[in-house]
């Protein structure tokens, strides 16, 4: 999934964690400064792995602090695993970025015919669901870690 990356500092990554969207606190140890950091350099690691077999993209508001951080990178053969994390902004501009995922994602599925893209996510709500749905993956229990449910894109292979 090799693409043009953006550039992504630890300020950004910073600043989304100090300003989480309420629905990326589930999601992500965010609890202390401890915490944070280690989040942190786990994101930071996960960047560095989109370096030369992924994708990732920041999206900012107009005065230009971070929305949301989107992830993706090579896992195994033809298999992939993407993260997303938000601030506080994803209130305002969550139509937009859903839109913009789902397009990104189609456009990649055509370059990378037959791979599978999977996305851990702590909560189970209805809402979530439908909105993996509406991304167009889909919820593979058999993927499930502990409280992580596990859903998947598949591109189509032709």
């Amino acid at each position: 999934m090799s693409e043009a990356h953006q550039e992504i500092t630890d300020a950004d990554i910073a600043y989304i964690l100090e300003n989480p969207w309420e629905k990326s606190k589930g999601e992500w140890r965010l609890a202390n400064p401890s915490e944070r950091q280690e989040t942190l350099q786990f994101i930071k690691e996960r960047l560095r792995l989109t370096e030369t077999e992924g994708y990732s993209k920041i999206w900012r508001t107009l005065g230009n602090e971070p929305i949301a951080l989107l992830g993706g990178y090579k896992v195994g053969d033809r298999r992939y695993e993407t993260f997303l994390i938000c601030s506080r902004h994803m209130v305002q501009f969550s139509m937009k970025l859903s839109f913009d995922m789902r397009k990104i994602l189609k456009e990649l599925s055509i370059k990378y015919k037959g791979c599978t893209c999977g996305q851990y996510a702590v909560s189970g709500q209805t809402e979530q669901i439908s909105w993996f749905r509406f991304l167009g993956f889909r919820y593979k229990p058999e993927g499930n870690v502990g409280n992580n449910r596990y859903y998947e894109y598949m591109a189509p292979a032709q």
